[in-house]
């Protein structure tokens, strides 16, 4: 059985192949936490190495100097800097969203994530005296199954500040939907981010005192983040402390009952622990979030796929597209589903669908259908 886990983009996160992990809702205010963090039993302890998000190096100084502080016209700092970082022929950074690193760090390697970005942006915009801030992005989630865990994304990215102007900065190429919730989060909160990113990595390499400890970190750090105690139950229930696990379920729920991650997983427990009566007491809301979210029901629809279930793939990403029609993946995993089931006409419209419905900048989709006619042709 797979785990999930929940992460921003700038913070990654894992759950189970029955659970969900969502980005919290923007403009919520989280509360702290009481609860007493479980440790982990029979495992080496993990030391974390001290690190500072937004430590600037030397030579961030120096690339400040040249190309901000030394601008001609000083009420133009904030643009300086945004080109100076985006420009492929300055500083060349490459977005990477499975690297997560410090700001000196990324400056040295020139890659990362939205988190990483984000973080080098803001330590060298205050570096120039600019005022400069974290921002949680709602986007559409993204499940990516990796090593029995699905890794769920969301979305962060830079604001800065300066002379009456402000100004968003994004070097992903993750689309801000014009109405999208935005929520400004402390550099508390984004330091918790990184922790839970990196112990997402040592989840997925199956290190658990080094992802206990990174989960562990997030939480002290920011105590009132719902999806990194749902994360600490996953490290926990694989360590076999399955009751510690259910504690941290628990909490992440006090913390935001509509934490689907940790409202899945706990079910799971429920239903291996034989508490049947538990696990039905919580079933109305598990089968809510799943009819309710059109991606998971995409993720679902994948994994039945994987395992020669078409017809129920077909009817998980039917009811999806009901939920959400304007999404060429539901069309294209639909398209799949139908000619691996046979019906390749039907497989030809909604991979015709799919071609339709293609954002700007993706000019076409990866799925190939043997003897399926071009784009736009008839089958």
């Amino acid at each position: 059985m797979s785990t999930s886990l929940q992460l921003p983009i700038a913070a990654r996160g894992v759950l189970s192949s029955t659970a969900l992990a969502l980005a919290l809702s923007a403009c919520t205010h989280l509360p702290v936490t009481n609860t007493a963090i479980p440790r982990l039993r029979h495992q080496a302890p993990y030391v974390l190495p001290e690190t500072r998000l937004l430590e600037v190096s030397d030579a961030m100084t120096a690339f400040v100097n040249r190309y901000v502080k030394a601008a001609i016209h000083p009420e133009k700092k904030a643009w300086a800097l945004a080109h100076a970082t985006l420009d492929p022929g300055v500083l060349n950074f490459e977005y990477d969203p499975l690297v997560t690193l410090t700001s000196a760090e990324a400056f040295a390697a020139r890659k990362g994530n939205c988190l990483t970005f984000s973080s080098l942006f803001i330590a060298m915009a205050r570096e120039a005296g600019l005022d400069a801030w974290y921002q949680e992005v709602e986007v559409q989630p993204e499940w990516n199954s990796v090593k029995e865990t699905v890794l769920v994304t969301m979305h962060v990215n830079a604001v800065v500040r300066h002379r009456g102007s402000q100004y968003t900065i994004d070097i992903s190429r993750t689309g801000q939907a014009p109405h999208a919730d935005v929520r400004r989060i402390s550099d508390a909160e984004a330091q918790a981010q990184y922790f839970n990113n990196l112990g997402a990595d040592a989840l997925v390499d199956s290190d658990l005192p080094r992802a206990y400890a990174y989960f562990r970190a997030a939480i002290l750090t920011h105590p009132g983040l719902a999806y990194t105690w749902s994360n600490l139950g996953v490290v926990l229930k694989r360590n076999g402390q399955t009751e510690d696990a259910r504690l941290a379920y628990l909490e992440a729920l006090r913390l935001d009952s509509g934490q689907s991650t940790a409202l899945n997983n706990l079910q799971i427990i429920y239903v291996e622990q034989g508490d049947f009566a538990a696990a039905e007491a919580i079933q109305a809301r598990v089968e809510k979030n799943r009819r309710s979210n059109p991606y998971y029901l995409l993720h679902l629809a994948r994994v039945a796929n994987e395992e020669n279930r078409h017809a129920e793939a077909i009817d998980l990403l039917e009811r999806a597209i009901r939920l959400k029609t304007d999404d060429y993946r539901f069309h294209l995993a639909l398209a799949e589903s139908l000619y691996r089931s046979g019906q390749r006409e039907l497989a030809q419209n909604s991979l015709d669908r799919a071609h339709r419905l293609l954002p700007s900048g993706v000019e076409s989709v990866e799925l190939t259908l043997p003897g399926a006619a071009p784009p736009g042709d008839s089958p």
